[in-house]
């Protein structure tokens, strides 16, 4: 009677040939899986052969046994798995079965990731359109209306805070501010400041070049450079149009191409509606890191010491957690979340900085 054969091309390895593989065949017999090549001639006895999947990206099939250690047959030709004489013997059917279930889970795995890989992408796509949108919408803004929101935001903000005057809280701030909006770039923006009389220390710039700073922010810094940071960052977050940013992102990207292919007058109405924004201020990691990394530069061209944020930003991370108990009014000025991590990445800023002795110290002196 002729014996059952089938023969797979195949390849052996052994931890003695290094990545040296050896190529010839698998001859599948009713007592073995058998490799044969000219250097080397291996035998698996069917009761004891494992079988295995030795790379489920490229199919590969391998074949070890167990009192032949280091020996491991490999093919790429899955029809193996189909030989009667495997299928037949419970030892190796049963193996089959489980490297099909697992090759079939790895098939559902790749079709998920598959689609959701194309989400993400579309989802990437779609957050770059509106980004971009965004940006051109809000570079559409002209510099009245700006003038004219911040006006109106300010006098919004007057009917729920207390405004003060005190010549030597402004004095301490001049020292700090002054050499800041001097080096500022765009001479166009006039920057108004104004004193509120608030324990909580913090500042907030409004559009049209309206900076307000609380009592408790300048009784909180000891030297100018600290008061220079926070202001710093505050414009960064006025020159960037971040409050417009965000009040036009609110509306989707579904709403945002409908008014970007209107007229004018719809971006200024939602800006107009956008006001109630002013008590619920609340910016992004995103926005607050890029007003970090803006202001940041500011201070080094106006040849201010920028650790002066650093500092600032440390005292204040001391009086956040009280901060909670701010009323609704007040939490206009509550924007800025992470503070732990905001200081970490302004100390890397320092590190990398290459001149470190171009600054020059402001006046430490009382007014």
């Amino acid at each position: 009677m002729r014996e059952d054969l089938s023969t797979f091309a195949a390849y052996a390895s052994h931890p003695d040939f290094g990545e040296e593989v050896v190529e010839g065949a698998i001859i599948v017999n009713r007592w073995q899986v058998r490799f044969e090549s000219e250097r080397v001639t291996l035998e698996f006895p069917i009761t004891r052969v494992e079988i295995e999947m030795a790379d489920p990206k490229t199919g590969q099939i391998g074949f070890s046994d167990p009192e032949q250690p280091g020996w491991f047959v490999s093919t790429f030709e899955e029809k193996v798995l189909s030989h009667p004489t495997l299928q037949q013997q419970a030892h190796t059917r049963h193996q089959i079965r489980e490297l099909k279930s697992q090759g079939e889970l790895q098939r559902r795995l790749k079709v998920v990731g598959s689609f959701l890989a194309f989400f993400v992408l579309i989802a990437i796509l779609v957050s770059t359109f509106t980004s971009i949108m965004v940006r051109v919408l809000v570079a559409r803004v002209p510099q009245k209306w700006e003038n004219e929101l911040g006006e109106k935001w300010l006098l919004e903000l007057k009917k729920e805070t207390t405004f003060i005057q005190d010549s030597n809280l402004m004095a301490k701030l001049d020292k700090g501010v002054a050499p800041l909006i001097a080096a500022l770039p765009d001479k166009k923006v006039k920057y108004t400041f104004y004193l509120i009389d608030e324990p909580w220390p913090n500042a907030f710039a409004l559009p049209g070049g309206h900076v307000v700073v609380t009592k408790g922010l300048i009784e909180l810094a000891d030297r100018p450079e600290e008061l220079a940071g926070v202001v710093a960052h505050e414009i960064a977050h006025m020159t960037q149009k971040h409050v417009f940013r965000k009040v036009i992102s609110s509306y989707g990207p579904y709403l945002l191409i409908r008014l970007f292919l209107k007229d004018d007058d719809g971006l200024l109405g939602i800006l107009g509606e956008g006001s109630q924004m002013l008590v619920s201020q609340s910016f992004s990691q995103e926005y607050e890191l890029e007003a970090d990394a803006v202001g940041w530069k500011s201070l080094v061209d106006a040849r201010i010491d920028p650790r002066g944020a650093i500092d600032i930003l440390t005292k204040l991370a001391a009086v956040e957690g009280g901060m909670s108990g701010l009323d609704h009014a007040l939490r206009a000025f509550n924007s800025h979340p992470a503070t732990e991590k905001r200081i970490k990445v302004l100390e890397g800023k320092w590190k990398k900085l290459k001149d470190k002795n171009q600054f020059v110290p402001l006046d430490k002196g009382e007014p």
